[in-house]
Protein backbone atom coordinates (compact mmCIF):
# COMPACT_ATOMS: atom_id res chain seq x y z
CA UNK A 1 0.00 0.00 0.00
CA UNK A 2 1.66 3.23 -1.13
CA UNK A 3 0.24 6.65 -0.30
CA UNK A 4 3.04 8.59 -1.94
CA UNK A 5 1.62 11.54 -3.83
CA UNK A 6 3.48 12.68 -6.97
CA UNK A 7 2.83 16.37 -6.27
CA UNK A 8 3.44 16.38 -2.53
CA UNK A 9 5.97 13.56 -1.96
CA UNK A 10 5.26 13.76 1.77
CA UNK A 11 2.48 11.35 2.71
CA UNK A 12 3.45 7.72 2.49
CA UNK A 13 3.51 4.45 4.33
CA UNK A 14 6.94 3.38 5.51
CA UNK A 15 8.09 0.31 3.55
CA UNK A 16 9.35 -1.52 6.68
CA UNK A 17 6.21 -0.92 8.75
CA UNK A 18 3.00 -0.71 6.72
CA UNK A 19 1.17 0.89 9.68
CA UNK A 20 3.57 3.89 9.90
CA UNK A 21 2.60 7.17 8.23
CA UNK A 22 5.26 9.89 8.20
CA UNK A 23 3.57 13.27 8.61
CA UNK A 24 4.79 16.48 6.97
CA UNK A 25 4.77 19.79 8.81
CA UNK A 26 4.67 23.18 7.10
CA UNK A 27 2.80 23.43 3.80
CA UNK A 28 3.09 26.81 2.07
CA UNK A 29 -0.32 27.15 0.40
CA UNK A 30 -3.41 27.13 2.65
CA UNK A 31 -5.50 25.16 0.13
CA UNK A 32 -2.73 22.58 -0.28
CA UNK A 33 -2.54 22.28 3.51
CA UNK A 34 -6.27 21.53 3.71
CA UNK A 35 -6.00 18.91 0.96
CA UNK A 36 -2.95 17.38 2.68
CA UNK A 37 -4.84 16.99 5.97
CA UNK A 38 -7.81 15.39 4.19
CA UNK A 39 -5.51 13.01 2.28
CA UNK A 40 -3.82 12.11 5.56
CA UNK A 41 -7.21 11.39 7.17
CA UNK A 42 -8.11 9.09 4.26
CA UNK A 43 -4.74 7.34 4.54
CA UNK A 44 -5.28 6.79 8.27
CA UNK A 45 -8.63 5.11 7.59
CA UNK A 46 -7.21 2.95 4.81
CA UNK A 47 -4.30 1.76 6.97
CA UNK A 48 -6.61 1.01 9.92
CA UNK A 49 -9.03 -0.91 7.70
CA UNK A 50 -6.17 -3.00 6.27
CA UNK A 51 -3.94 -3.46 9.34
CA UNK A 52 -6.13 -2.65 12.34
CA UNK A 53 -4.04 0.33 13.48
CA UNK A 54 -1.99 3.25 12.20
CA UNK A 55 1.08 4.99 13.62
CA UNK A 56 1.61 8.65 12.73
CA UNK A 57 5.19 9.87 13.25
CA UNK A 58 5.46 13.65 13.67
CA UNK A 59 8.59 15.74 14.10
CA UNK A 60 7.83 19.37 14.93
CA UNK A 61 4.78 21.31 16.01
CA UNK A 62 3.38 21.82 12.49
CA UNK A 63 3.52 18.09 11.72
CA UNK A 64 1.83 17.25 15.03
CA UNK A 65 -0.86 19.85 14.32
CA UNK A 66 -1.54 18.29 10.89
CA UNK A 67 -1.65 14.81 12.42
CA UNK A 68 -4.14 15.85 15.11
CA UNK A 69 -6.39 17.54 12.54
CA UNK A 70 -6.24 14.47 10.29
CA UNK A 71 -6.99 12.18 13.24
CA UNK A 72 -10.10 14.20 14.13
CA UNK A 73 -11.33 14.08 10.52
CA UNK A 74 -10.58 10.34 10.29
CA UNK A 75 -12.44 9.73 13.56
CA UNK A 76 -15.53 11.49 12.24
CA UNK A 77 -15.41 9.54 8.98
CA UNK A 78 -14.85 6.28 10.89
CA UNK A 79 -18.00 6.82 12.95
CA UNK A 80 -20.07 6.62 9.75
CA UNK A 81 -18.51 3.17 9.19
CA UNK A 82 -19.27 1.97 12.72
CA UNK A 83 -15.74 2.41 14.09
CA UNK A 84 -14.69 4.30 17.21
CA UNK A 85 -11.09 5.47 16.81
CA UNK A 86 -8.82 5.95 19.81
CA UNK A 87 -5.45 7.74 19.85
CA UNK A 88 -2.55 6.83 22.12
CA UNK A 89 0.48 9.21 21.97
CA UNK A 90 4.10 8.33 22.74
CA UNK A 91 7.62 9.66 22.16
CA UNK A 92 10.30 8.16 19.93
CA UNK A 93 13.87 9.20 19.17
CA UNK A 94 14.52 9.47 15.43
CA UNK A 95 17.92 9.78 13.73
CA UNK A 96 18.21 12.10 10.72
CA UNK A 97 21.53 11.36 9.02
CA UNK A 98 24.06 14.07 9.82
CA UNK A 99 21.62 16.35 11.64
CA UNK A 100 21.51 14.04 14.66
CA UNK A 101 18.63 12.83 16.75
CA UNK A 102 15.25 14.45 17.25
CA UNK A 103 12.27 13.53 19.36
CA UNK A 104 9.18 12.52 17.43
CA UNK A 105 5.64 12.17 18.69
CA UNK A 106 4.06 8.91 17.53
CA UNK A 107 0.28 8.72 17.55
CA UNK A 108 -1.07 5.17 17.60
CA UNK A 109 -4.63 5.19 16.25
CA UNK A 110 -6.85 2.14 16.35
CA UNK A 111 -10.49 1.08 16.46
CA UNK A 112 -11.58 0.81 20.09
CA UNK A 113 -13.72 -2.19 19.18
CA UNK A 114 -10.72 -4.17 17.85
CA UNK A 115 -8.35 -6.14 20.05
CA UNK A 116 -4.98 -4.56 19.27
Amino acid sequence: MDFEDKKDRALYVNSDDQTLLLIKGTIADRDDAKRYVKRTANAILQVIQKHGLAHLRCVGAAALNNAIKASIIASGDAKTKGMDLVMSPSFQTVTFGDSGEKTAVVLKIFDFGDDV
